[in-house]
């Protein structure tokens, strides 16, 4: 009996830790993307700040970048804060 309920747990655990691994794959893809879109922004700002005093769309997309960089930010360190809790 205990040499089930033992098996039982393995394979809970086997299962749980396959789903973790899988679910970390997709977030570091995830994580990966959102790099590369902020590298790409970071360079669009260095070039529009330049430009931005004569320009009111620049100055509009430079709002808009910085606000998608902050949710990005925020959704990021949501997720760090609920791994936290879970651990």
């Amino acid at each position: 009996m205990a040499e089930y309920i033992v098996s039982l747990v393995i394979d809970n655990v086997a299962s749980q830790m396959v789903e973790e691994a899988v679910s970390l794959a997709r977030v570091w893809d995830r994580v990966e993307w959102v790099q590369g879109e902020l590298r790409r922004m970071l360079c669009f700002l260095k070039d529009a700040d330049e430009k931005k005093d004569g320009d009111e769309r620049v100055r509009n997309w430079i709002a808009d970048i910085r606000k998608i960089a902050y949710d990005a930010e925020d959704a990021v360190d949501s997720y760090i804060l609920k791994m936290m809790r879970q651990k």
